[in-house]
């Protein structure tokens, strides 16, 4: 299961990045990661670590949303460019093999939505 061992990180980031919001947060509702198709992550098994692993944290009770991002392609031979569904090893456009995936591996902390003052706030991370 190296979804916990991805999860710490995540929470890592988190915690991390909370205490750089000024005025701290009064808590935090939602942590947003992108999660590239080919990281071939289990959903629930990433929710699951995550509550564990924010109990008795700043970020405890919070909700873990994932944004899944496809697999993109771009052929080596013609220069076809896009998002990849079927066959990752055959170019779209010109069936060739000789294909460079530019996508679809991606793993980040996308953003924080936190509560201030009662009103919910939405923190984008660069």
């Amino acid at each position: 299961m190296h979804e916990l061992a991805i999860c710490e990180s995540i929470v890592e980031a988190v915690l991390k990045e909370m205490r750089t919001i000024s005025p701290p947060p009064r808590r935090l509702l939602r942590t947003r990661v992108a999660v590239g198709v080919l990281r071939q992550i289990v959903p629930e098994y990433l929710a699951f670590a995550y509550e564990e692993l924010t109990k008795g944290t700043a970020a405890e009770g919070s909700a873990l949303e994932l944004i899944h991002l496809p697999v993109a392609a771009t052929c080596r031979r013609c220069g076809w460019q896009g998002e990849k569904f079927e066959d990752i090893f055959q170019c779209k456009e010109c069936g060739s093999g000789n294909v460079m995936i530019t996508g679809g591996t991606e793993l980040y902390l996308e953003s924080l939505e936190v509560e201030q003052d009662e009103q919910p706030q939405h923190q984008g991370l660069s």
